[in-house]
Formats: structure tokens, C-alpha cells, sequence
């Protein structure tokens, strides 16, 4: 063997997928490839089962050869028919060889795009013959593929739609038809801005705009969602119709504007009531005690201290617009140095908010201690929420998981302001998130997953709205441009003068006008640079 030679690179390489896995089927070692089928790292699935996780199965895979080769036996090549963690089919023949008495190795190679058409020729006389029937099997794999992929294209509930640079059409499922009410057949020989009633391309477009992402359409009554992705000289629109989701935020918006007028009409009254009765001061009193009571209790619920972890520096502020907030932040240690850090923000202020948040805080530290994938946990926790939350209330929050040893980090967004990260090599800021809705409001969903690795003089700045939606006396929002300038102005400084300046700067802003929302900071910066 190659002293100092680290084979991972080479296996890591080629096209197959390659696992090494025990005679419990434990996984010990798996290539990058891994990510063509459920699009994690190699390090998320160490030591897991191997039918779990490349194939969501229960138990070992059917005919799987393993017991043979524990025999010592001759293992047989086996298929496996899964789908991958984009929704797509995939076919893997998978090829076991015998390592040791403990260890066997697979290797699984994706013959999807294309099988054995033909066994080898063994005359040369047949060989212009075989090529035909070559070529007719290619043409009928093709049509059968173009059929299959047809059917999967017209079965996904939301609308998928492929657009050229000149905006024409070249896929189109017959849901889109649903949508905008009109004949697939018919809008396919048009341009992609005329199936939303447009005669000119949209403004909100990324073949005007490459930085648009996402966008909203308005036909038929209908609020279409619109998703962009960018492939080759393609771009694939994602149509969701969001119309349900939109009435029910204006629903709730709608709700507690009227709480808010309610509680504004009964602190009148009780202004009138409190001249007339001293009773009711007391009262008041009374109550008041009793919500700074929750507010210490609250307070409590945060962090004493901050970690300690050799090359990273942290800082946090809090202050609620109330006795009590709904604003949570916290720091979880896990094992094997890896740490979860969320920042969330309860909708509404007050105890309810107040009850919720501890609920919050109670799930992430009872149920997601030593989950390494932020979608994951924050799945498990709107899980919890929805089965103990009967009001309109609902929490976003932002969760990054941290190997503390790589500085590798992870995370996932429940409908929660973007993290703003500094790259220190280019002086920028940007504005990172993930899709996800709000927790605690809807029974499934499914949360979308990012990844970045903290480089020397790096800044992961979390917080909730109350930061950038404090207002001056103008009614004008202290907004994102001017917190990211303070972010770079002041990044070669300790994280707790960090927010220090930006607090001034915000109290400054504000003119002596009261926060209206609760404000949450929290600050993870990877010394040097």
C-alpha cells in the first residue's frame, strides 16, 4: 500500500456509490456520491443502518447478500429500486464483496439512464443485426422513459414548467393547466409570461433579473407562488398555489389587529376605572408583579453563560418590549463537539407569548439534543408545537447546527428573518435563509436545509424583526441596509462591542420612541483573519 495515501480521496472520486458497512449493517464508511440519493454528508450517516438510509427501508433490502458472504459464500449482484431525496426514481445495481470477518463493502452503480440492452454479441456474422435491435430497444428505452417521466410530471401536485431564453415553453404539466384555467395543449405553443395573462415578459423574472428566486402571480383569483431554478440554458418554474396560505396570514394579521384594538380599548377603560375605583390600582399592582415575576422567570429560561469553545467568540442581547416577550435564544451542546444555536420569536407579546417560548425552549432541549440536522429538528419541534398549541399563535425561529472541530455548520428557517453572515475574505454581507414555514401552525412541513463553514474573521449574525423594524418617530424601519453597514463597519471588533454600537445606533434611529417589539441578538464570529 501507499504509506500516508488517503484512498477516501480516491473513492470519493469515481461515480459509484461505495459503503463499507458491518455485519449489523452499520454504515462505516461511505463515499460523496451518498448525495445522489439523500443529499446529506458522509459524516450524517456514520454508523446508521445502510437500508435506512439510502433506501428508507424497515429492514435489510430483499436478497440482500450479506448472510451469504458472512458464510463465506459467492455474493450475487442485487438491484435496488428507490427513490432519491428529490422525488426522482432511481435504479442501483449493487455488487458486495467480502473484507473481513467484520466489515463488507458494496458498490452501488446507478444504471437508470441506461441497461443492458443486449447481452455481448458472440458471432461477429450477427453483429449489423444486433446493432438494430440495439438501436429499436434504445429508441423504446427512450419513448418508455419520456412516458415515465411524463406520468411523474403530470403526478406532482404543484405546477412545473420549463422556459427557454426566448420564454418559450418547453415542459408544462397539466396542473399549471388547473391553475390558470386554460388548455395545456394551447399554452404550450405560447410564451411562458402569456400562460399568467401577461403580453410582455414579467418584471419579476429571472431571465430579466438572475437574482430573482422566487415571485408571485395573481390569476384567476388564485395566488401563485413561483420558484426558480437555473439549469443550463433552462430555467424551471415551480408553480404552488399559496392562495389558502395567504388568506390564513391575513386571517391571522387580521385577528390580531382586532386583539390589539381590544387590549388598546380596555387599557382606556381601565384608565377611566382605575380614577373611580383605588381597589382596581391595587389590582393592577397585583398584576403587575405577577408579569414581572414571569418576566424574571423568563429571563431565567435563557442562558447564564455563553460557550466556551477554542477559536469562536459569542455574544447575545435581549430585551423585551414588554414585562414578558415572546423572543428566545439559545445555545445547545451536543456530543462529538458539535452545538445548536437558534434564535425564535413567539407571535404576539405578553404570558402567551411568554408560555409559548418556554414551551419552545423545553422541546429543542428534550427532543433535539444530539440531532445534527437543523431540518430535522425543527420537523420534530412543529411536530410537538401543533399537538400542544390550540391558539393562532405560531414561532419562527432560525436553527444552526455547528461542529465546533471543522466549523461546518448547518441550518434551516421557520419562516424567520435571514441570518446575516460575513465573509470576512470579501468584506460582504449576505443574507442567508432557507424556506420553511412558521412553527406550531401547520402539521406537516417539510423544511428546507443549508450549509456554510465559518472561515477566519467570519460573523454569523442572528436576531429577530424586532431589530430591523424599529421605527423612528417618521414611522420610517431601521431596515437591513444600515445594519449591514454597522455589521461591516464594526466587524474587527469583540462580538459584545459589536452589539453594543448597533444597540446605540438603533436607540439613536428610534429618537427616544419605544421598541414595539421584543429584540433578540445573537452573534457567533470564528477568531482571526
Amino acid at each position: 500500500m501507499m504509506k500516508g495515501f488517503d484512498f477516501s480521496i480516491l473513492l470519493n472520486s469515481i461515480d459509484e456509490i461505495v459503503v463499507v458497512v458491518d455485519e449489523e449493517y452499520r454504515i462505516q464508511f461511505i463515499n460523496n456520491k451518498l448525495k445522489l440519493l439523500t443529499n446529506k454528508i458522509p459524516s450524517q450517516v456514520i454508523g446508521k443502518k445502510c437500508y435506512s438510509i439510502l433506501f428508507k427501508r424497515t429492514e435489510p433490502c430483499e436478497n440482500c447478500s450479506l448472510s451469504v458472504l458472512k458464510e463465506k459464500g459467492f455474493a450475487k449482484d442485487i438491484i435496488h429500486d428507490t427513490i432519491n431525496f428529490r422525488g426522482f426514481r432511481k435504479i442501483f445495481r449493487g455488487k458486495f464483496e467480502y473484507v473481513d470477518d467484520k466489515y463488507f463493502i458494496e458498490v452501488l452503480d446507478d444504471i437508470t439512464e441506461a441497461k443492458v440492452l443486449v447481452d455481448k454479441l458472440t458471432h461477429q456474422a450477427k453483429e449489423l443485426k444486433a446493432n438494430n435491435v440495439i438501436l429499436n430497444l434504445k429508441k423504446q428505452e427512450i419513448e418508455k422513459k419520456h412516458r415515465f417521466l411524463t406520468k411523474v410530471i403530470n403526478s406532482i401536485s404543484d405546477g412545473l414548467m420549463v422556459v427557454e431564453k426566448d420564454y418559450s415553453i418547453n415542459v408544462l404539466n397539466y396542473k399549471v393547466s388547473d391553475f390558470v384555467g386554460k388548455h395545456s395543449e394551447k399554452l404550450k405553443v405560447g410564451k411562458c409570461f402569456e400562460v399568467y395573462g401577461f403580453t410582455e415578459p414579467c418584471t419579476e423574472c429571472p431571465l430579466v433579473d438572475k437574482k430573482i428566486v422566487k415571485s408571485v402571480r395573481k390569476v384567476n383569483n388564485k395566488t401563485l407562488t413561483l420558484q426558480f431554478n437555473s439549469f443550463d440554458n433552462y430555467i424551471v418554474e415551480s408553480i404552488r398555489d399559496s392562495t389558502r396560505e395567504v388568506l390564513l396570514l391575513d386571517e391571522i394579521k387580521r385577528q390580531q389587529h382586532e386583539l390589539k384594538e381590544k387590549q388598546h380599548q380596555m387599557m382606556k377603560l381601565n384608565e377611566d376605572l382605575l380614577k373611580m375605583n383605588e381597589k382596581l390600582k391595587k389590582a393592577q399592582e397585583i398584576i403587575d408583579e405577577e408579569l414581572r415575576q414571569v418576566g424574571e422567570i423568563q429571563s431565567s429560561l435563557l442562558p447564564e453563560k455563553l460557550p466556551e469553545i477554542d477559536g469562536y467568540e459569542f455574544a447575545a442581547f435581549y430585551t423585551p418590549a414588554e414585562q414578558a416577550g415572546g423572543d428566545y435564544y439559545d445555545c445547545i451542546e451536543m456530543s462529538n463537539g458539535y452545538w445548536g444555536f437558534t434564535v425564535a420569536d413567539v407571535s404576539g407579546h405578553g404570558v402567551p407569548a411568554a408560555v409559548i417560548m418556554a414551551i419552545t425552549r423545553a422541546i429543542m432541549r428534550s427532543y433535539t439534543y444530539d440531532v445534527i440536522s437543523s431540518s430535522e429538528a425543527l420537523t420534530m419541534v412543529n411536530e410537538i408545537l401543533c399537538e400542544n398549541i390550540y391558539t393562532n399563535d405560531f414561532v419562527t425561529m432560525f436553527y444552526v447546527v455547528m461542529n465546533s472541530i471543522t466549523g461546518e455548520c448547518n441550518y434551516a428557517s421557520a419562516g424567520h428573518n435571514p441570518l446575516l453572515y460575513f465573509d470576512k475574505s470579501e468584506m460582504v454581507v449576505r443574507k442567508i435563509t432557507a424556506n420553511g414555514l412558521f412553527l406550531g401552525a401547520f402539521d406537516v412541513v417539510e423544511y428546507e436545509e443549508g450549509n456554510f463553514i465559518f472561515d477566519d474573521g467570519d460573523i454569523a449574525f442572528m436576531y429577530t424583526d424586532g431589530l430591523v423594524e424599529a421605527m423612528n418617530k417618521n414611522d420610517e424601519q431601521y431596515g437591513y441596509d444600515r445594519l449591514i453597514n454597522k455589521i461591516i463597519m464594526f466587524h474587527n471588533e469583540k462580538c459584545d462591542d459589536i452589539i453594543k454600537y448597533i444597540m446605540e445606533d438603533v436607540k439613536e434611529f428610534a429618537e427616544g420612541r419605544p421598541f414595539e417589539d421584543d429584540i433578540t441578538i445573537f452573534i457567533i464570529k470564528k477568531k482571526g483573519g
